[in-house]
């Protein structure tokens, strides 16, 4: 599933016009390397006793630290927040304050700390709208809130410094007033809204327009094996916008849909079993930046099961869920997946504590140390999670220009890393041709201007885009990923006024002059290879007796000889830009039957064209070479 989400990610980068689609097959081959071991990230969890918002910092081994004194959410300690998002550029964070019909927003510092910048009702006027779910799409001009109390959908447009505006009045979703949505996903392309209508047990599919207006499709689709009694909770998607899950509380399962044009839903199979026979009461899910494993808290049981996404997204629930906590009433709401997929948080909402877990391989979790106490007292809730995102990487590069046919170096190693090692180099140079690599080399065959795009992927897959699976993003993408630059190709060199006479005589002459192309090294010998019927000397007192060179200035080069078989080799005394060669007998010859071919003809009538090709081999004081063929009629 992470080649998938790299090929998703560069058919994204393709529609961009950014890569081309053929290095697809490159990717998927699986040529990424690993995720490197990740540590600095930030983790922020809501309290829903406390009315506050803890913030943890990370270390190696995902370990956590609570990082000074939780904030409040709201204007009272009654706030009692739910959901967390981040903005598209992880500057700041908003906070679902369900007791306060609003939506907080903190501005995040270096250090991670927040401050409170501010709350917007999300639905002014109407008593308790309950706001629960957040939503941002991928880049961070929408955020969208689940009101479970007015069975609405509020969209807030996000301007300088994440403030927030509402767009419009908010959506109805479900059926009614009632249909309680509780929670919203995003699609990766930004097109669909998904939203859980948990007293209704059914899913709303709306579209997003301009400015980020939502337009509700069709009738909510059922979640569960029945409406009444699925009580739907959160959501999750695939990181290629390819698939739905849904948990299901009262049922104790998990729903899978797969997602087609337009982003409608179909049921894919009948909804999992979460957890250990009955009562799991599966709340939180949450999804690996590669879209390998599934994850999903199971309230009732105190445990988190794993699930592996297999082909069309059907889900397989791997060995026995993980217990979460300290025993099996830890009730295990919240959960997120580190942007580099290395480790799991889950928030305990009974004894009120974080655990972490590191996820190995076939998704597999183990925990790491205890679970760390959240909040200010004994008595806090910790309710939903959310990991600060990656910043992603940026190109830079350098080229060692080669003329055409010569392979021209590329290096990349200026680029910089963002939160996460650079571990893919993606070149398209231009003319169809694509390398990978930080070092890598590529010959131009034909000499002018060519655009070259190198564009760099983080371990954690962070690129001009990133994974991104519903909520908020496990990265920041950057533009600056992928970078272009304009090269000019020259033409070695050039081969004209060139002409082979007497041959019908056996007294032949071959003649051409060579110059270099322009921006090209100056030219530094020429190997001229003969087809049948004509060859050179091989006499050594005579083997440049025939050879004339004359430079740029029309005077004459010094020269060195060197023949090989059929292959004559000039070396020129000094470099030069231009050489005009002339060879003739004694150190060419023709043979008879070429000489008859050539000066047969009646009394009267044309002699017989015979056409014969030389090929000049020119090199120049770089040692670049280009080959450069001449279509000769004998005479």
């Amino acid at each position: 599933m992470r080649a998938e989400w790299i090929a998703e990610l560069v058919e994204r980068s393709v529609r961009a016009g950014v890569l081309p689609l053929v290095v697809l097959v490159v990717l998927v081959a699986g040529l990424l390397s690993p995720c490197a071991a990740e540590a600095g990230s930030t983790v922020y969890a809501t309290d829903w006793a406390e009315g506050t918002v803890a913030t943890f910092t990370t270390a190696a081994g995902g370990v956590i630290t609570q990082l000074g004194t939780p904030v409040a959410s709201g204007a009272s300690i009654a706030s009692r927040p739910s959901a967390v998002a981040f903005s598209s550029d992880g500057h700041e964070l908003y906070v679902a304050n369900e007791a306060l019909g609003t939506i907080s927003t903190f501005t995040i510092s270096a250090g991670g700390a927040l401050t409170l910048q501010g709350a917007i009702a999300t639905d002014p006027g109407v008593a308790d709208p309950e706001p629960y779910g957040i939503a941002a799409l991928p880049d961070g001009k929408n955020l969208y809130v689940a009101n479970f109390g007015t069975g609405t959908i509020s969209t807030f447009s996000v301007g300088a410094g994440g403030a927030l505006s509402q767009v419009g009045t908010p959506a109805p979703s479900g059926s009614s007033a009632l249909s309680g949505p509780g929670w919203v996903a995003v699609s990766p392309n930004g097109q669909n809204l998904y939203a859980s209508n948990y007293t209704e047990g059914t899913v709303s599919t709306f579209t997003i327009g301009a400015g980020g207006a939502l337009t509700q499709q069709g009738t909510p689709v059922a979640t569960g094996s029945t409406t009444s009694a699925a009580d739907p909770e959160r959501l999750a998607i695939s990181p290629t916008g390819s698939n739905l899950y849904v948990t299901n509380e009262g049922q104790g399962t998990v729903s899978t849909f797969g997602i087609g044009n337009g982003g409608a839903l179909t049921a894919q199979g009948p909804p999992v079993n979460s957890g250990t026979g009955t009562g799991s009461q599966p709340e939180g899910v949450a999804i690996s930046p590669s879209g390998e494993y599934l994850y999903v808290t199971n309230e009732g049981q105190g445990t988190v099961s794993t699930f592996v996404v297999g082909p069309g997204g059907a889900i397989t629930q791997q060995g026995t869920p993980t217990t979460s906590g300290s025993s099996s009433t830890s009730q295990p709401f919240g959960i997120a997946v580190a942007p580099g997929g290395q480790y799991l948080y889950v928030a305990n909402f009974g004894p009120g504590t974080l655990s972490t877990f590191s996820i190995g391989a076939g998704g597999v979790l183990t925990p790491q140390g205890i679970p760390v106490t959240s909040g200010s007292s004994t008595s806090s809730e910790p309710y939903e999670l959310a990991v600060s995102p990656d910043q992603g990487p940026s190109a830079s590069f350098s080229a060692t220009v080669a003329p055409a046919g010569s392979p021209t170096e590329f290096t990349a190693q200026a680029s910089a890393a963002g939160t996460a090692p650079i571990v893919t180099y993606l070149w398209l140079f231009g003319d169809g041709g694509y390398g990978i690599g930080s070092v890598v080399s590529h010959a131009f065959t034909t000499p002018g201007a060519h655009t070259v795009t190198l564009t760099v992927i983080g371990s954690d897959s962070c690129s001009i885009f990133g994974p991104f699976t519903g909520h908020t993003a496990y990265c920041v993408p950057t533009p600056a990923a992928s970078v272009s630059q304009t090269i000019t190709v020259p033409l070695l060199a050039s081969v004209s006024h060139y002409s082979l006479s007497g041959v019908s005589t056996r007294d032949p002459k071959l003649a051409f002059t060579v110059t270099d192309g322009k921006g090209a090294a100056p030219l530094h010998s020429v190997a001229v290879t003969l087809p049948r019927g004509l060859s050179f000397s091989r006499k050594r007192k005579s083997l440049a007796d025939g050879v004339t060179i004359r430079g740029t200035n029309g005077r004459r080069l010094r020269f060195s000889v060197k023949l090989t078989g059929r292959v004559l080799t000039l070396t020129f005394g000094t470099a030069t830009r231009s050489a005009q060669v002339t060879i003739t007998n004694p150190e060419l010859s023709a043979s008879a039957s070429l000489a008859r071919k050539a000066g047969n003809g009646k009394r009267g009538s044309a002699r017989q064209q015979v056409k014969l090709a030389v090929n000049l081999e020119v090199t120049d004081n770089q040692n670049h070479s280009a080959s450069l063929p001449m279509k000769l009629t004998a005479r």
